[in-house]
């Protein structure tokens, strides 16, 4: 082989490792920080590895639009922001709120309505019939949640009217939360109304809890967390969202997971307010 035959090999191999390692770079996974313990959007599998709900399938749909795969980390909820400042995840896709002060630090692909609604144990025995009934109660939140709020706003009603306070034990994992209601230390747990639903629906064969019924609090959308910096990354999530939807796959997979009643008509960056 002639030199400039040599030399014009050597270029087209070069050509081959640049494009195929630009393919590497582009089919690089999206990580997505999440709460693995919120049936039916996320939770695991009988075989306690395994990843099932709408948002591993929203997940999935979504990154077949990207053609990049989206792969989850579990963490507790107050740790999904940091870790994304800190650049240990790309995006945070679990049941977190749009909300203006949260709009300060990250942006929102929205992709679901949905409001609060109260947990309570079978039964009822604290007979709560909404947060006007927390005086005096103790009820359990999420740390860092809307729903953390929510209990604040009632206690000062409380303390205004002349009647005691509210104490919120708050927890980084909805699971631990739940659990004081199962075990009589609160009142009531404070969670996203389709995670509350299907609990009192299937724990326990629905025996061991009850939603307060006709109650709903703080309606409003849930998105993706992408971070201020990464517009890119936003666009291309609203853009394969918007895809989805669509296509009919997105309503597909809310109607499998019983959640049409929160989907929405197109995905909207930053819509809470």
């Amino acid at each position: 082989m002639t030199p400039f035959r040599t030399a014009r090999a050597a270029s087209a191999v070069a050509a081959l490792a640049l494009l195929a390692l630009h393919g590497a770079r582009a089919a690089e996974p999206i990580v997505a920080g999440t709460l693995t313990t919120t049936p039916p959007m996320m939770s695991y599998a009988a075989d306690g590895s395994t990843l099932t709900g709408a948002f591993v399938d929203l997940a999935a749909a979504i990154g077949a639009k990207l053609g990049r795969p989206i792969t989850f980390k579990s963490l507790p909820f107050p740790a999904l922001l940091p870790q994304m400042q800190s650049k240990q995840i790309d995006i945070a896709f679990t049941l977190m709120n749009d909300t203006p002060e949260r709009q300060k630090v990250v942006d929102f692909v929205d992709f679901y309505d949905l409001g609060t609604k109260l947990l309570v144990a079978k039964g009822n025995p604290a007979h709560i019939e909404g947060v006007e009934s927390f005086c005096g109660k103790t009820v359990a939140t999420v740390q860092g949640s809307i729903q953390v709020g929510l209990v604040a706003e009632q206690s000062a009603k409380c303390t205004a009217a002349g009647q005691p306070a509210v104490e919120n034990m708050q927890y980084g994992n909805p699971a631990d939360a739940r659990l004081q209601v199962q075990n009589g230390r609160a009142a009531a747990f404070l969670g996203n109304a389709p995670v509350m639903v299907y609990l009192a629906r299937t724990a326990g064969d629905g025996k061991v809890f009850d939603v307060v019924p006709g109650k709903e609090y703080q309606q409003s959308p849930i998105g993706i967390a992408v971070a201020k910096d990464n517009t890119a990354l936003r666009d291309a999530l609203q853009k394969a969202l918007d895809a989805v939807i669509a296509d009919g796959s997105y309503r597909g997979i809310l109607e499998k997971h019983g959640m049409e009643g929160g989907a929405v008509a197109r995905a909207v960056i930053n819509g809470g307010h």
